[in-house]
């Protein structure tokens, strides 16, 4: 389902290692000079993914529409990465763990009554964990199935659009969350200037995205068909600082699986820096694709196994924890608080 919503490549230039004019812009830079990394997704099907010379960005290319993209998002997304209409148990259990997690960084960056946008809450477990800790949250979530399901379960505040089409106030919000969202965006650069609309002067933005220097996907799994950017510890600062965001701090961890980041929104203007924050980027990503590209079935293996072996403890803990509870408010609130104490 998903390749034939991402699929608008028409085959030619696809050569791994191929110089071309790519058909979308680096959006960091604005220019087309770029490389050709992969020309298909993680399942198989063809996609052409390219990096640009100018900065190092990873990026699919062709885009497909924004159309398209909206209408996948909104009514088969979750089907197809969850395999399920509303959140499973277990799913539930993940949440509300991660929630309380995000919200160690959240409570550091807001007081009591501070108002908080997450974009694309899925079925509103961070709503429901930051409002019990005094927030004031509201959410958005493309897909209609998981919005519904977090009002019922939650009773929480969900806009049922995407970031594109979602009418936001401006200067409204102290905290912007967007957790594995922003890789999926068409465009980046106008998510981010518009999510800096709706906070006020010195609110904060934290973002997570996957990191593709990451350790631990291997190269062929690093495709994923609704992922359209790549981004990087040095591509996501610079991508924000186009948009007007002042870096606080970027980080990543030992295995470099995601980047994290935290912006501010300025009083005044930031100097326009980005070129100094990808120097020599686009030979360090290149260089580290290559490498990973040519690692041995031996080693893809043992990282897939040992990765194999993490889910299955998860997912054991997972289901254990939700045999026990009625709801799935009941499930949240046990899991968050155990990890609060």
């Amino acid at each position: 389902m998903a390749h034939r919503v991402f699929q608008s490549w028409n085959g030619c230039d696809g050569e791994i290692g191929l110089e071309i004019s790519a058909q979308s812009a680096c959006p960091i830079s604005g220019t087309y000079d770029g490389v050709v990394v992969y020309n298909r997704d993680r399942y198989g099907f063809p996609m052409r993914t390219v990096i640009s010379k100018a900065t190092g960005l990873v990026y699919t290319d062709p885009r497909p529409a924004d159309d398209a993209i909206d209408d996948f998002y909104r009514n088969g997304y979750r089907r197809f990465y969850k395999s399920a209409a509303v959140p499973k148990w277990k799913h539930t259990a993940r949440n509300a763990r991660i929630a309380g997690q995000r919200m160690d960084v959240i409570q550091s960056l807001t007081t009591k009554g501070s108002t908080v946008l997450d974009v694309g809450t899925g079925s509103g477990e961070l709503l429901y964990v930051g409002r019990r800790a005094g927030l004031e949250m509201q959410g958005i979530e493309a897909d209609q199935a998981y919005a519904q399901f977090g009002r019922r379960s939650y009773g929480v505040k969900i806009i049922n659009q995407s970031l594109q089409r979602a009418r936001l106030p401006e200067a409204h919000f102290d905290v912007v969350t967007i957790y594995h969202v922003l890789e999926h965006l068409a465009d980046p650069t106008a998510a981010l200037k518009k999510l800096a609309t709706a906070l006020k002067p010195g609110g904060h933005l934290v973002i997570e995205v996957p990191n593709v220097d990451s350790l631990d996907a291997q190269f062929r799994q690093k495709w994923h068909p609704g992922h359209l950017f790549h981004f990087n510890c040095a591509t996501l600062s610079a991508l924000a600082n186009v948009c007007g965001f002042e870096v606080v701090t970027v980080y990543t961890c030992d295995r470099l699986s995601v980047v994290w980041a935290i912006l501010r929104k300025p009083e005044v203007a930031v100097d326009r820096r980005w070129p100094y924050l990808i120097e020599g980027n686009f030979d360090h990503t290149w260089q580290i694709l290559q490498s990973q590209a040519r690692q041995s079935w031996m080693t893809n293996f043992k990282h897939k196994f040992m990765r194999n072996s993490k889910k299955l403890q998860r997912n054991l803990h997972e289901w254990i924890s939700a045999m026990s509870e009625p709801s799935h408010r009941k499930l949240v609130d046990k899991v968050s608080r155990r990890k609060a104490a």
